[in-house]
């Protein structure tokens, strides 16, 4: 098995963003991905491979809700088998889209939930969502606002419930706002159903440059150790359910290897990285069950 390269959110003209196409799908071949999704606004986008051999992967994105106390909800469908049938004009819940999604074979993924105010609260009670987009360039600065989502993703956490965790371009404009935020998938071969099937059992991590493996092991006594090997960083924070822990932030330059020890009580951890020019990786959780 080996890694691959993906971008799982973005736009082209079928919907609001700028690029064709096949200009997106040459950008991204040439910035060294080897895989994409085209998520357009309600335009499902079938599978396949590109001329240029850069895989794509099927998908859309739904969106619904007019104002946030009620609720805005975008959620990105991939790897659906056939078209959904949403239209734009006659948006349905967010529990239907999900459905929907799940009904064609895709997974269901909660786009930049702090850009929508979704809160944890309310995030809880729809079912089904299969990832969680911790990062989301285009909702960073200075196209937008609110680009990261990791206290979301821990306050739900907080309550049981774990999310895996993607990085994505949600490029519309192409400039700045493409080849940032991204996902590694650790997949057999390079095919539509390898890498979802990879995504589902959760062989992957999201990042911006940073590369890692890390190990963890969680003793009966409550204890544990999350060792992580990675590319040379500057900054690590490892996230918990615990308020305080002194240990849990390490700083100094060219870090390879940082560690963290699970405290008793501690039901999870996941961590960040960030190296010299400020490029940050996220990992997924380790779930004390």
């Amino acid at each position: 098995m080996r890694y691959y390269k993906g971008n799982l959110h973005m736009h082209t003209t079928r919907s609001d963003g700028v690029k064709t196409p096949g200009e997106a799908l040459r950008l991204y071949k040439a910035a060294g991905y080897d895989f994409v999704a085209l998520t357009d606004h309600y335009v499902y986008g079938e599978g396949g491979e590109a001329e240029n051999g850069l895989l794509v992967i099927s998908g859309a994105e739904y969106d619904t809700g007019t104002n946030v106390r009620d609720g805005i909800y975008h959620i990105v469908g991939l790897g659906m088998e056939r078209d959904p049938g949403m239209v734009n004009t006659a948006k349905p819940c967010p529990q239907e889209i999900i459905d929907r999604i799940h009904q064609a074979g895709g997974l269901a993924v909660l786009a930049h939930p702090a850009w929508s105010l979704d809160t944890p609260e309310d995030i809880a009670r729809k079912r089904g969502f299969d990832m969680l987009e911790i990062y989301n360039t285009l909702s960073g600065k200075p196209w937008n606002c609110r680009p990261y989502s990791g206290l979301i993703a821990d306050m739900l956490a907080a309550q049981g419930i774990y999310y895996p965790l993607t990085a994505v371009d949600d490029a519309h404009f192409y400039v700045g706002d493409e080849c940032r935020s991204y996902v590694m998938v650790r997949a057999e071969e390079l095919t539509q159903g390898a890498i979802l099937a990879a995504i589902r059992r959760g062989d992957f991590y999201a990042t911006q440059g940073p590369e890692f493996e890390y190990r963890a092991e969680l003793y009966s006594d409550g204890s544990g150790l999350v060792s992580v090997d990675c590319t040379p960083i500057e900054r690590t924070t490892f996230f918990t359910d615990r308020v305080y822990t002194p240990d849990r932030c390490a700083v100094g330059r060219g870090l390879t290897h940082v560690e963290y020890r699970v405290k008793p009580g501690e039901r999870f951890v996941r961590f960040e990285l960030e190296d010299a020019a400020g490029n940050a990786a996220w990992s997924g959780y380790v779930v004390r069950r």
